[in-house]
């Protein structure tokens, strides 16, 4: 009974099952700065580092063993809602890669941990989510081929057209003389 009431005074005294999370970064893919703001359809990592307080050092420790923390891309609703995995080699960061949704405005990358027994775990980071600019769509699609074709025909055509139009004969038609004697 003694470990039982020692182990609850030090659960209630948040000197066991403590979590805090150490900081969050998002950044594009083969990139490692984060962007303020990110493109649909744009492939972006987000990172959580996770410390736990270990009582007898009286220091942080990074801790990975939580296997049920979830990351949601939110606007109104969560877009995405996916396992958020430790990264393997790396204590305490927890990592995930996604495809940012094809839609508009400004987004959370929002963790939200509460589990009996631990220190509840809370991550916002709003990023705003754009359209691309006008000059990074791209500039020729291998679909539309057809269209280019049949506007290069018709160029084509009309400028055939009036090459033979323009180099056609310019003699007018001579007009007979008829000559009235009175």
């Amino acid at each position: 009974h003694e470990q039982f009431a020692a182990d609850v005074a030090a659960w209630t005294f948040q000197e066991t099952g403590v979590l805090r999370v150490d900081g969050s970064t998002h950044h594009h893919v083969n990139e490692t700065t984060p962007r303020d703001r990110y493109t649909i359809n744009d492939r972006v990592t987000y990172t959580l580092r996770v410390s736990k307080y270990n009582p007898t050092s009286a220091e942080w420790e990074p801790y990975s063993g939580i296997d049920d923390m979830q990351l949601e891309f939110t606007m109104l609703d969560p877009h995405i809602r996916t396992a958020l995995q430790p990264t393997p080699g790396v204590p305490g960061d927890y990592s995930l890669t996604f495809r940012v949704p094809d839609r508009h405005g400004v987004f959370k990358f929002n963790v939200g941990y509460k589990r009996k027994g631990w220190s509840y775990l809370q991550s916002t980071t709003a990023v705003p989510v754009v359209p691309p600019r006008h000059d990074e769509y791209p500039h020729f699609l291998s679909p539309a081929w057809p269209y280019y074709a049949g506007a290069i025909s018709t160029s084509a055509a009309f400028l055939a057209f009036c090459a033979l139009w323009l180099a056609g004969d310019s003699a007018e038609p001579k007009k007979s003389k008829n000559t009235k004697s009175d």
